[in-house]
């Protein structure tokens, strides 16, 4: 059983990853494994990706390490990624490695 949770939704306009628990070195591969389903399953490539973390309860370097991860592969497929994390867990580490300064982050799915 993982501490993680990976749920999607396809909008015309974006693809919304809603992550909740905690993203760790231990459950990385899970959100991992959601994007590239996700992905997949998209009707159409998805102009820009939102990844809901605002129910995280916890995320470590592992997480960080993936969320550059997917900004880098974003980048590359011309898609926007958008971060939401209006939370302490959340905010916290993406301030402390200056990754709030990196990603788009907002308070809520736009």
């Amino acid at each position: 059983m993982t501490n993680l949770k990976v749920e999607w939704a396809y909008r015309p306009d974006a693809l919304v990853v809603t992550v909740t628990g905690e993203l760790d070195a231990g459950t990385v591969v899970h959100l991992r494994d959601g994007l590239v389903a996700a992905r997949a399953g998209a009707p159409v490539p998805p102009s820009a990706v939102v990844l809901d973390l605002s129910r995280l309860e916890f995320l470590d370097s592992g997480g960080l390490a993936l969320l550059l991860e997917v900004h880098q592969e974003c980048a590359a497929a011309g898609q926007a990624l958008t971060v939401v994390g209006a939370t302490r867990p959340v905010l916290r580490p993406l301030e402390l490695t200056g990754l709030d300064q990196v990603f788009t982050v907002v308070p809520a799915v736009p």
